[in-house]
């Protein structure tokens, strides 16, 4: 039964009853106490009582009515918080007002920034919540490969989703390495960027973004060579194999990755200049060239100026040479 009804109902019962026991009798009952003698119509002395638990019962309600006003006052607070909550979890966004006051929501409040659901396992899945739900048809269009509008959401650049996003940017038209460069904060993902940057942007385009010269990315500038725009010299080259600290078979790779954009007196220039860069390391790399180049005199030349037990494996492979073998270098090396 609601307050008021029992407001309305109870005092109609109090009175109801006072009026029916003077309808019986209309006497009158007296007490004497500490001298004091009160004289009251029975109907009074029924009703007083009745009206005394009337009160009280009113108080009772008004005082656990109050109680659970703010109880759920409390509870209402703390689920549009939880809500709110969902979403920012739900975006991988940092959650900061996780101090809920209604013990329902404590526990699950501390264990939802834990939560990053896989958007595979909810496809189809239906929420009753506009918002949520919008969340959880983004997140699955970014993990399935599709680039989406993001700047409702207010993410942070090294947000898990934004730079998901990225990359299916990247996918989709590497041009966007330089947008995505110039707020970077994921190595990985900075470094995804770099890459396809190189496959279409001069050097100096990189150097602009702080991009760090990696292997990879060196042989993305070389199967370019050739283009105008390009800015990649022979000693840049060798420049960034030193930085890159290029042992022996590196080195190797790195002249027969040359061999279809050099031509064969370019090639010599590079090997010559390879192993003036790296006089310890650059040895094998300048012995293929020559091999490759059928220059079999330099080979001769650079052999007679060896160690008995140094380059052994090439000093074979001169003797096959002068017993009149060919063979391809690249069957050895």
């Amino acid at each position: 039964m609601g307050f008021k009804k029992y407001l309305l109902f109870g005092l109609v019962l109090v009175i109801a009853t006072g009026l029916y026991v003077y309808s019986l009798t209309e006497g009158v009952y007296a007490i004497s106490l500490a001298g004091i003698t009160l004289s009251l119509p029975i109907a009074v002395w029924i009703t007083v009582p009745i009206a005394i638990l009337y009160i009280a019962t009113l108080v009772h309600l008004m005082f656990y009515g109050t109680l659970g006003f703010f109880r759920l006052k409390k509870i209402k607070n703390d689920a549009e918080r939880f809500l709110a909550n969902e979403k920012k979890a739900l975006l991988g966004k940092k959650i900061d007002d996780n101090n809920y006051k209604s013990e329902i929501f404590k526990l699950s409040g501390k264990v939802l920034p834990l939560l990053n659901i896989d958007p595979k396992r909810y496809s189809g899945y239906r929420i009753h919540d506009d918002g949520i739900a919008d969340i959880l048809e983004v997140k699955q269009k970014v993990y399935s490969g599709e680039v989406v509008d993001l700047s409702r959401f207010n993410l942070q650049p090294d947000n898990a989703l934004m730079t998901k996003n990225y990359e299916n940017m990247l996918k989709d038209d590497k041009s966007y390495a330089a947008t995505i460069l110039r707020k970077c904060s994921d190595k990985n993902l900075c470094q995804k960027a770099a890459i396809a940057m190189a496959e279409y942007s001069p050097v100096s385009e990189l150097k602009k973004y702080d991009v760090k010269i990696t292997e990879e990315i060196l042989y993305k500038l070389i199967d370019r060579l050739g283009e105008d725009k390009l800015d990649l010299s022979n000693d840049k080259i060798l420049d960034y194999a030193k930085e890159l600290d290029f042992d022996s078979h590196k080195l190797i790779e790195l002249v027969k990755k040359l061999k279809d954009k050099l031509s064969p007196d370019e090639r010599v220039k590079f090997a010559t200049a390879l192993i003036a860069k790296f006089p310890e390391d650059g040895a094998d790399a300048y012995l293929y060239t020559m091999f490759d180049l059928q220059m079999i005199d330099k080979v001769r030349d650079f052999l007679d100026n060896s160690g008995k037990q140094e380059y052994i494996k090439y000093k074979h492979l001169l003797f096959l040479k002068d017993s009149g073998k060919n063979f391809d270098i690249d069957m050895f090396i």
